[in-house]
């Protein structure tokens, strides 16, 4: 069982990291109402857009006048846009979208040239050994058309000049508070991708559905002017879109994690405290057990001078006692070094050594202060435990009370003695 100590430090760090989660947890909750409340303003607007464009292209006969709008006929190059978080601690949120990310890759088996929108997807990007062209990172909590325009800027001209055939958009697609889902989506060009859907249909967003009667669109001034206007920016709107998505769903991602990382201290700051009261309960016990032993040794102790004095034999015992308790030593008395009228200490002098654990220590030929310093304690223990005698609590500072003694440092021993109890350091 870990110390006392190490215990109480535990749960006072896990208590604060359980308040820092908590303080996250708040934060992320209030962000993500209001990007809740951005994705849902701009979605179906995003959405019709989508719907629009596709109609146009289909109505058009695949010859809309559009570049944007035109597919190539063979897909050589594909140009992948990742939108993760710039900060961490968001549970699974940038893993599972860069995963699907990497799945798409896979099945299309093209080369591909990486986007990264988030520090934490770059990182990764960049560990992994990828060809990352470009990377954006800190874009505002209230993102504007003109602060992600570079994101776009960089597709559509990739696009246009031909360095690649099609480009792709990852992100986590906001579904609620609880649920959010990694997809790829399809952006340029703005039609269907027949190469995408046939390999990694599953991971793509569902395009809307394509008008099957007979439209026909009229353009005022003419129909060139009015798709170089709305193209464009119908363009960046499905990148603002997938960006709203991508911050709703991590501010709910993070707000989840937090809100479980939370749950998981508290139920660790309760297990840590009843290991602690556990360990406190055996502490008091062993105290408790201390204290019992040093009033038996000293009613004992009592006994037998009572006896004697009854007896009328008045040197068959004496009493030594200090600041806690009294303990039977046998006559001869020390002198003032420590020294009884036979050979050898008297190793009474050592608070937690009775007579008959000195005689047990004398019979092991212990018999001296300075044979009991260089003792360990194990060592000691083995030397009573094989007079039979196990009961010594005491023991872990016989040594340090026989150093003062073998010294002649009785004032020393005296002090030392002072902060004991019942011969142990106090805990």
């Amino acid at each position: 069982m870990p110390p006392l100590k190490e215990v109480r430090n535990r749960i006072k760090s896990v208590r604060n990291i359980a308040q820092i989660t908590r303080a996250l947890e708040a934060v992320s909750a209030s962000r993500v109402r209001r990007a809740q409340a951005r994705v849902l303003a701009s979605r179906a607007y995003a959405e019709k857009a989508w719907e629009i464009l596709l109609n146009i292209q289909h109505a058009s006969g695949g010859a809309a006048s559009h570049p944007l709008l035109i597919g190539r006929e063979t897909v050589n190059n594909i140009m992948l846009v990742v939108i993760t978080s710039d900060r961490g601690l968001a549970g699974s949120y940038n893993t599972n979208v860069l995963r699907v990310a990497e799945r798409f890759e896979e099945r299309m088996n093209k080369p591909t040239q990486w986007v990264a929108v988030g520090r934490k997807g770059r990182d990764t990007l960049i560990r992994s050994g990828v060809n990352v062209v470009a990377e954006f990172s800190d874009l505002p909590a209230d993102p504007t058309i003109a602060s992600i325009a570079p994101i776009a800027r960089l597709a559509i001209d990739a696009y246009l000049s031909g360095e690649v055939d099609e480009v792709v958009v990852a992100y986590t697609d906001f579904i609620n508070i609880l649920a959010q889902r990694p997809v790829v989506k399809a952006w340029l060009p703005l039609s269907t991708h027949a190469e995408a859907n046939r390999v990694a249909a599953d991971l793509l967003k569902d395009a809307p559905s394509v008008s099957e009667g007979a439209l026909s669109y009229e353009y005022e001034p003419n129909a060139a002017a009015v798709l170089e206007e709305i193209v464009p920016r119908f363009t960046e709107l499905q990148l603002y879109q997938a960006i709203l998505e991508a911050q709703a769903s991590e501010h709910a991602a993070r707000m989840s994690a937090m809100r479980n990382a939370t749950d998981n201290a508290t139920q660790l700051t309760a297990d840590l405290t009843l290991e602690y009261n556990k360990a406190r309960q055996a502490s008091i016990t062993s105290e408790i057990l201390d204290i019992v032993g040093g009033a038996n040794a000293l009613q004992e102790s009592v006994d037998k001078l009572t006896e004697a004095i009854l007896s009328g034999d008045f040197s068959a015992a004496q009493v030594k006692t200090n600041g806690h308790h009294a303990v039977e030593t046998p006559a001869p008395a020390p002198n003032k070094k420590g020294k009884s009228k036979k050979e050898g200490d008297d190793l009474t002098l050592i608070e937690g050594i009775g007579p008959k654990m000195s005689q047990a220590l004398i019979a092991a030929g212990v018999d001296t202060f300075a044979k009991i310093a260089s003792k360990t304690e194990d060592e000691l223990r083995a030397i009573i435990q094989a007079a039979g005698m196990s009961f010594s609590p005491s023991i872990s500072t016989w040594a340090e009370q026989a150093s003062y003694a073998a010294r002649g440092d009785w004032e020393g021993l005296k002090s030392l003695q002072a902060t004991l109890i019942a011969g142990r350091r106090p805990e």
